[in-house]
């Protein structure tokens, strides 16, 4: 039977969370419509024993695939190749799903044609016991959007991220993505490439992911950013030099949108450098590099870096208090209500 949706779930060591995780996907109700296709990148805890137990009691619903260890890119690499579903989702193994939100979900997919579904999701802060939703309070339910005529101002500086995206399979494989192996912040790469080939998109107000956030290990964790700070930058030249090689062939609306989230990563980018990295000379050294090779490779978005005030008022003395007095400048800043203008002020309605 053709499946609607493929639900491809990363897996590296997190015995601890896989069962919450597979329990919250498998219902009755969807379980013949939804395909688990489960990866394992090359786990050396106890995941694939208990994912294989799954498997003799859900044999037609969940599919594991083992392969060597090669990075949360290189599983959904194989998932994109091996998905049957009409649809194609991530959720990562650690993460999980609101079963209510999910079981209606599927249903709509049933009937559903747009190239791209978003649904809402929450932040599950589990250790400071904090719960924060996302939704996209611009978007309303039951329209097919055309990508190229939308106002993106609806979407108030929000882009669509994986935890809110459900793409047509078919449009990730026309999209020739391949994410980085080995390499943190993958995720960037599939906010972006698989948007040159959304023709239409529509909007589930549904809250269906549950992303758990609180793991030291985590690459959104402020010191993980510095320690795999050259992982940022590697997803971001990417990012800068997609940009670059298709923007002739781009709508005027998707090169918007795809500049929206190049400015938001990299005004992170130097706030990784400029507030938190503590080698102070090595971090002014680098981030004066990347510096120059962003203004080398695109003066456009070099130049629409600066309407950030945060990279302004770094480049203005040429970064000079990264080697010397990062935090310190960092707080004159906020104190003058500058570092907190919001990107999206500035880059939601550039043309």
């Amino acid at each position: 039977m053709k499946k609607i949706l493929t639900v491809l779930i990363p897996v590296y060591n997190t015995e601890k969370y896989i069962k919450r995780c597979l329990d919250s996907l498998l219902l009755k109700e969807t379980n013949s419509d939804v395909e688990l296709l489960i990866v394992s990148d090359g786990s050396k805890d106890n995941s694939v024993n208990i994912i294989k137990e799954y498997v003799k009691v859900y044999p037609e619903t969940i599919r594991l695939i083992e392969k060597e260890n090669a990075g949360h890119g290189s599983t959904i690499n194989v998932g994109i190749k091996e998905a049957k579903g009409k649809y194609f989702k991530v959720i990562d193994s650690d993460d999980w799903v609101n079963s209510i939100d999910f079981i209606t979900f599927v249903s709509r997919l049933k009937k559903e044609t747009a190239d791209l579904v978003v649904t809402n999701y929450t932040q599950e802060h589990i250790y400071k016991g904090e719960t924060i939703y996302n939704e996209y309070s611009g978007l309303t339910e039951n329209i097919l959007y055309d990508f190229d005529k939308i106002d993106l101002n609806i979407l108030k500086g929000e882009y669509f991220v994986m935890a809110t995206s459900t793409y047509k399979t078919s449009i990730l494989k026309s999209s020739n993505l391949h994410l980085m192996e080995k390499t943190f912040y993958v995720d960037m790469q599939y906010n972006v490439v698989p948007i040159t080939e959304v023709n239409t998109f529509t909007y589930y107000n549904l809250d269906i992911y549950r992303y758990f956030i609180g793991r030291l290990d985590q690459s959104v964790n402020t010191s993980s950013f510095v320690r795999n700070k050259l992982h940022h930058e590697k997803v971001l030249k990417f990012l800068i030099e997609f940009y670059e090689d298709n923007k002739r062939k781009l709508s005027v609306n998707k090169k918007r949108y795809i500049k929206m989230i190049i400015n938001y990563t990299l005004y992170t980018h130097y706030n990784i450098f400029c507030s938190y990295d503590t080698s102070k000379k090595e971090a002014t050294k680098q981030i004066k590099e990347f510096d120059k090779y962003l203004k080398e490779k695109s003066i456009k978005l070099y130049l629409e870096s600066d309407k950030m005030a945060y990279t302004k008022m770094h480049r203005k003395p040429n970064f000079y208090f990264v080697k010397h007095s990062p935090r310190l400048y960092t707080k004159l800043l906020s104190f003058s209500s500058i570092i907190y203008i919001h990107y999206s002020n500035s880059y939601s309605v550039c043309p």
